[in-house]
């Protein structure tokens, strides 16, 4: 497995090379814009195709699909279901959370507005996490208030305030951002005995959790593991390196896959992540493109399991209006 992920490292640096950053995907995202958020047509499915060869080495067949990852991205191309932004909006799927399975399981919010300049950090504790509503990797995580930067920080995320994560970032073609207001939220630090604590992310389709995957220490040296749905660990690489030795199931881990199927209930695929602290279950977030289709499953017959478990006709409903 170790050399099959450094092959995988070293395909996913030629991708993300200066080309593809500097041409390829400014255009990509110039042809999505155009579009103005509609479906895709067949000029940017065979873009997207032409990535998504180079990624995963097999041609993708978007209108019919069977992998797991030909599915993830037949939703960025053609589901424009209004439900996908709210549940991506880091802010107001704290409100479908807790209509669903109650304030208990959230992150406590310490303070939420969409002007930097007003974050009052002199009343935050000394640890805490800054996030923008609108994206993925806007977080910035604060370990020492007493050694922060606040005049980089503001800086930092008035860039972000001024991104529209769909239109700016990678193909231009992850929807469910497109509509989502850009606003700052400040959460409690989370530690499990003051280390980082472990990120479980359930594969639920159709309202049942199929899949696990454990994430470790993602802010440091990043490692995964994936499970089946009755724990019995996979050998599975899917973009990260995978966690060696024995991962004790926790005690609640019945209560866990239940609150991630309650979740999950409305939508043929999500994917919902969890931390579990001392036994206190938490909401991290819901994912609807895991890793923006972009993470290759080695081996390949796993993205076709993964894919099995997730039947979708969102393409069905939108071709007769693309032809």
């Amino acid at each position: 497995m170790d050399g099959n992920y450094m092959l995988y490292r070293g395909i996913k640096n030629k991708i993300g090379g200066k080309l593809d950053k500097t041409l390829y995907w400014p255009i990509c995202r110039a042809y999505a814009r155009h579009l103005g958020g509609r479906p895709a047509d067949v000029v940017l499915r065979f873009l997207c195709a032409l990535h998504f060869f180079r990624v995963h080495r097999y041609w993708p067949n978007f209108e019919s699909p069977h992998s797991f990852s030909e599915r993830v991205w037949q939703r960025m191309l053609f589901d424009r279901n209004p439900g996908l932004t709210v549940l991506s909006d880091k802010l107001h799927v704290r409100d479908f959370v807790a209509n669903k399975a109650g304030n208990d399981c959230l992150v406590p919010l310490i303070w939420e507005g969409d002007n930097p300049e007003e974050i009052p950090f002199n009343k935050f504790p000394l640890k805490f996490v800054i996030k923008a509503t609108h994206g993925c990797h806007y977080t910035v995580i604060v370990h020492d208030k007493s050694s922060l930067d606040q005049k980089a920080i503001i800086l930092q995320l008035k860039n972000w305030l001024g991104e529209n994560y769909c239109e700016d970032r990678f193909l231009g073609v992850e929807w469910a951002y497109k509509n989502v207001a850009p606003r700052i939220i400040v959460e409690s630090f989370l530690h499990d005995q003051g280390k980082t604590p472990l990120d479980y992310k359930f594969f639920c389709f159709h309202g049942r959790a199929e899949f696990l995957l454990i994430t470790f220490d993602r802010f440091g040296d990043l490692s995964e593991k994936h499970f089946d749905r009755d724990f019995i660990p996979l050998d599975l690489l899917n973009g990260a390196k995978q966690q060696l030795g024995e991962v004790r199931k926790p005690e609640n881990y019945e209560k866990m896959v239940q609150l991630a199927e309650n979740l999950a209930s409305e939508y043929d695929f999500m994917r919902v992540d969890l931390y579990n602290i001392g036994g206190k279950i938490y909401f991290g977030e819901m994912t609807c493109y895991p890793a923006g289709g972009e993470a290759r499953f080695i081996p390949r017959e796993y993205d076709f399991k993964f894919g099995s478990k997730w039947e979708s006709s969102i393409y069905l409903q939108h071709s007769r209006r693309l032809y």
